[in-house]
């Protein structure tokens, strides 16, 4: 293993390492053309070099069907606290359990809790006849409403051939399905059904799908426990999409069965909860009407939206008072229980809330601020302005942090994440801020702001509200009559500056384009289909993403809050969150905009622009950004 306080600490200046640098280049090239000679040579000139192991692990990846259980063992043992063996141990698990070698990975399995390693375990339980409890191990696995792997089919197999009841165990799964929204999987489940089941399964299915067609034929069957289930579910799916045609449906159905209360309950719940969400004039009532035990903290927030919408402050100060006190002590509410009470009359009352409240550098205390004049209190400190010690000796305190700088620089990036964040878990709060200003120093941009968000420090806003790629958003702003600020509050909000991100959903690079819109902007501007690559290109990401939310600006007369809001949901969702009638003032808009997410995320871009002014010397009040949102555009 490397011993970081010898050779290569002491040979770390920066000529020495870029030699390496380059030499690890080579080598990995060397590697890709099987130059196993000169891949052998540059690994001796670079024994000192901390990163050695990744070359290693590189060329017996790369062999790694031709390795003995000796090997194999041998080099984990190795490298045993480095990343890689985790990924090396997986990649071994799959070969032995395609060898049909049970054994062998009953030996090497180390209870990593990834489904499909856990299956093959089983199967080589049962393939070696260590079945003790199995179907235990199985039934966690089976009592699930998603999908599992292939690697679990012939766990299943056994459990289904040897459970009692196997007809009760796939209606259990076959209920979570739907509940899940896995309505295929349900199907699937039904094969292994009666014929009469496999019609019941097949109604469930239709009701998921056309829940409001089915439901009339649904109101003349018998009143059994599985019709009540399917009923049930088709009533919160149509709630969903139209709460108050489901509201109607529930109405006319509730006197025909004989509902649990815990089924009339949900159902209850669940159409006051979405009328909420759809804006609807019944919400108010409906969430009113359910009893306490129902009022989830969603039940609360949703009435006191309704207040919101309808500006019914008197109503807005009694809802956020019977809040439980986790919610009432959120900044949100409080900046609202502050606004109610301004709206009326009550001035002294809510300047001494908004004075309170203007301390904080986010959103609300932002809002705040603006209704009491006063500037924000946005005062950059360093993290690491305690340190004792410098890059050099806080990495030879961390051998995980040594090596991920190396891999930083390497352009092994996701390499380097894992080191780094491994590292980071062994040090001190005031270590870990000195970590985070290093990866800033190295411009490693979303790190640093991860790093820096484990600690309770949020004052360092150089650190935390970098602004890279500077020539290329000011270019581009420029181009496009842009507010620099929005654009790096959407980029940081979107990506923490990582070039490279990529969402769940296939949204690429800095200001996480879906490839789809990135190739409509692209056509737009007369420039040619774009690659993955092309897409994630800096260069590329920033032109194309400005370009998209000056059209979203565009496309509603240049509200910003409209516009962040279309960026992150699309266009045609806030064109149904638009007020029906009268206009709305942004911040009560913002506040009642159905998706968390969105709402989260509208907010965040606006707090974050106000903290870039700051960088950029700009003098600019939030409220500013925010203009009333019209019925139409």
């Amino acid at each position: 293993m490397l011993n970081l306080t010898g050779a290569a600490l002491a040979n770390s200046g920066s000529t020495t390492l870029e030699q390496q640098r380059l030499l690890f280049k080579q080598a990995e090239l060397a590697l890709s053309n099987d130059d196993i000679k000169q891949f052998e040579k540059l690994l001796l000139e670079l024994k000192d070099y901390p990163v050695t192991g990744y070359l290693q692990y590189d060329a017996f990846n790369k062999n790694l069907g031709q390795a003995s259980e000796s090997d194999v063992r041998q080099f984990l043992s190795k490298y045993k606290d480095l990343p890689f063996a985790y990924r090396l141990l997986g990649k071994w698990l799959g070969m032995l359990a395609k060898r049909q070698d049970w054994e062998g990975y009953l030996e090497f399995y180390d209870g990593r809790s990834d489904v499909k390693y856990k299956c093959l375990s089983i199967t080589a339980k049962l393939e070696t006849n260590k079945t003790k409890n199995i179907n235990n191990e199985i039934e966690k696995i089976w009592s699930t409403g998603y999908s599992q792997p292939e690697q679990c089919d012939f766990a299943f197999k056994h459990y289904l051939e040897t459970v009692d009841n196997v007809s009760d165990v796939i209606w259990l799964r076959i209920d979570k399905a739907f509940k899940a929204r896995r309505p295929s999987l349900a199907k699937y489940l039904a094969r292994q059904l009666n014929d009469k089941d496999k019609e019941l399964v097949d109604l469930w299915y239709q009701a998921h799908r056309h829940p409001a067609e089915k439901l009339p034929l649904l109101s003349k069957s018998k009143d059994t426990p599985i019709h009540r289930k399917i009923i049930i579910h088709a009533l919160d799916r149509l709630a969903r999409k139209d709460s108050l045609q489901a509201k109607e449906r529930w109405d006319e159905i509730k006197i025909k069965f004989q509902f649990s209360t815990e089924q009339e309950e949900g159902i209850n719940k669940r159409i006051a909860l979405s009328a909420a969400y759809q804006h609807k004039a019944e919400s108010k009532q409906l969430l009113q009407q359910l009893p306490e035990k129902l009022k989830s903290d969603n039940a609360h927030l949703w009435l006191a939206r309704i207040h919101l919408r309808d500006e019914d402050w008197i109503g807005l100060i009694k809802t956020i008072n019977d809040m439980p006190d986790r919610l009432k002590t959120e900044s949100e509410w409080i900046y609202w229980l502050a606004r109610a009470y301004e709206s009326a009359g009550h001035a002294v009352k809510a300047a001494d809330i908004y004075n309170r409240l203007s301390e904080k550098n986010t959103y609300y205390g932002f809002l705040a601020a603006d209704k009491v004049n006063r500037k924000y209190q946005i005062k950059q400190q360093h993290a690491a302005a305690e340190t004792t010690y410098d890059e050099q000796q806080l990495l030879s305190k961390s051998a995980n942090l040594l090596r991920a700088r190396e891999l930083f620089f390497l352009d092994r990036l996701l390499d380097a994440r894992r080191e780094w964040f491994q590292g980071i878990r062994k040090l001190s709060q005031q270590e870990i801020k000195q970590a985070a200003s290093i990866a800033s120093i190295w411009k490693w941009y979303d790190s640093a702001i991860k790093t820096v968000a484990k600690t309770s420090h949020r004052s360092d806003y150089d650190l935390r509200f970098p602004m890279p790629y500077r020539q290329q958003v000011m270019l581009n702003v420029k181009q496009k009559d842009l507010d620099p600020s929005v654009i790096y509050g959407v980029m940081r909000r979107e990506s923490l500056f990582d070039p490279l991100a990529k969402s769940r959903v296939g949204a690429l690079g800095l200001m996480q384009l879906m490839p789809s819109t990135a190739r409509r902007v692209a056509k737009s501007l007369g420039l040619k289909k774009l690659k993955q690559n092309e897409i994630l290109s800096v260069s590329n990401n920033i032109n194309l993403g400005t370009s998209y939310f000056r059209t979203v600006l565009n496309r509603f007369e240049n509200n910003v809050s409209l516009a962040a809001a279309a960026y992150n949901a699309g266009p045609g969702n806030v064109k149904k969150w638009l007020p029906e009638k009268e206009t709305l003032p942004a911040d009560l808009w913002v506040e009642t905009v159905p998706f968390k997410e969105t709402r989260n995320y509208i907010q965040a871009v606006l707090a974050y622009a106000t903290i870039f002014d700051k960088h950029l010397g700009k003098n600019v009040k939030i409220s500013s950004r925010m203009d009333d949102v019209k019925s139409v555009y």
